[in-house]
């Protein structure tokens, strides 16, 4: 599983896609946990990343 990622996964009996954001890891207890972002697919769209490039200046975000 890498950042990025994304699948679906059933809940409930409806499928959700997930997308992977990041991780870390736990405080106390140091097991890794993953933050994930639950992704509309009515909402989803794809753009080249060229085009994000040309609209973000690079130094406006952190990875």
């Amino acid at each position: 599983m890498n950042r990025g990622d994304t699948f679906n996964v059933h809940v409930d009996g409806k499928v959700l896609t997930v997308c992977v954001l990041g991780f870390y890891n736990e405080e106390y207890s140091g097991e890794e946990m993953v933050i994930l972002a639950v992704v509309n697919q009515d909402n989803l769209v794809h753009v080249p990343l060229d085009d994000i490039n040309a609209i973000i200046p690079q130094n406006k975000f952190l990875n």
